[in-house]
């Protein structure tokens, strides 16, 4: 028990040290969501804006078969990329993105919709 303990403890220490480096965490919320929401279970785990390696990273624990994800430009709509990953998460390549701001969707396999903002 006490080994247990010790890794669930060491994991969410750990994990700010992971995001420290180059990744900027992307916060999601839920459309239309109340005040008393809970996160629903198809939720990816977390995604992060990598500036270092230019990429998207959506972490997942695969509860969901597959998410798609559309980036598009936060001022006019615009999509500049669509496509679908893994529902164990996946990285994608926003190098071709030019400077601005972006809004992610994401939407799992059972139609909930995640969305959320980030700055190249």
């Amino acid at each position: 028990m006490k080994r247990i303990l010790f890794f669930i403890v060491s994991a969410f220490i750990s994990l700010p040290l992971f995001t420290a480096l180059g990744e900027i965490e992307i916060v999601l919320s839920q459309p239309g969501a109340h005040s008393e929401y809970y996160p629903k279970a198809d939720m990816p785990l977390g995604v992060y804006y990598d500036d270092d390696t230019d990429e998207i990273i959506i972490v997942a624990d695969g509860f969901s078969g597959y998410y798609d994800v559309v980036i598009e430009d936060y001022y006019t709509g615009v999509v500049v990329i669509s496509t679908q990953i893994s529902g164990y998460g996946d990285s994608i390549d926003v190098s071709s993105l030019s400077t601005g701001t972006y809004t992610i969707t994401i939407t799992s396999e059972y139609g909930n919709v995640y969305v959320g903002q980030f700055t190249v």
